[in-house]
């Protein structure tokens, strides 16, 4: 972390030097599992139903079960998502077909509050067993405070479609920065790094 840290030093120093004297970057005491935004696209390969991010310019979906820089919490959920689609015969979308079920999976997790939002986005409105998936998703993470689905039925790079459905909670979670409280929905802007955020 400390070479990266120099690393984009020098790299600052390079594009604004000229203009401006460039003060020393501002690291995180813990730059681990700060990202409180984690999403995985969902497909399969030969080994079955997979999770993960894309490979750079393509949409070739890298396994991942957890990384150093997303909220363990969250990449918890998202393995028991994959697992539970098999025990309920879902499948990923898959969009060269546009055929299939779960797309990507959001999570949004409050710093503060500690609230968690799983957002589902689904290639179609249908969601069969709707009720005892969440039931069974809520039975293993009972920290969940609200699920969204969300339907993005069209061929795009964008993660979210235009329909959202909420199926548990209000959903919604609620969190706090610098002493304002902000209502944050599955599309909202907000930072992924509240220390980071806050000293900024």
């Amino acid at each position: 972390y400390q070479e990266q840290l120099k690393f984009k030093q020098v790299k600052e120093i390079k594009l604004l030097g000229k203009f401006c004297h460039v003060k020393e970057i501002i690291g995180m005491d813990n730059p681990n599992n700060y990202r409180c935004k984690v999403q995985a696209a969902f497909g399969k390969d030969k080994s079955g139903i997979i999770s993960g991010v894309y490979q750079s310019s393509t949409h070739k979906i890298v396994p991942i079960d957890s990384c150093m820089i997303e909220d363990r919490q969250a990449d918890e959920i998202i393995v028991t998502i994959r697992k539970l689609l098999k025990s309920f015969k879902l499948t990923p979308f898959n969009e060269n077909n546009m055929t299939g079920f779960l797309r990507h999976v959001l999570i949004r997790k409050g710093y503060y509050s500690g609230q968690i939002m799983v957002v589902l986005v689904t290639g179609t409105s249908a969601f069969p067993s709707s009720r005892s998936f969440i039931n069974a998703l809520i039975g293993r993470h009972p920290e969940i405070t609200t699920i969204v689905q969300n339907i993005n039925n069209k061929f795009t790079s964008l993660v979210l479609g235009d329909k959202s459905i909420t199926l548990y909670g209000d959903g919604y979670i609620v969190d706090e920065l610098l002493g304002f409280r902000f209502r944050i929905s599955p599309k909202a802007f907000y930072q992924i790094n509240y220390k980071g955020t806050e000293i900024l």
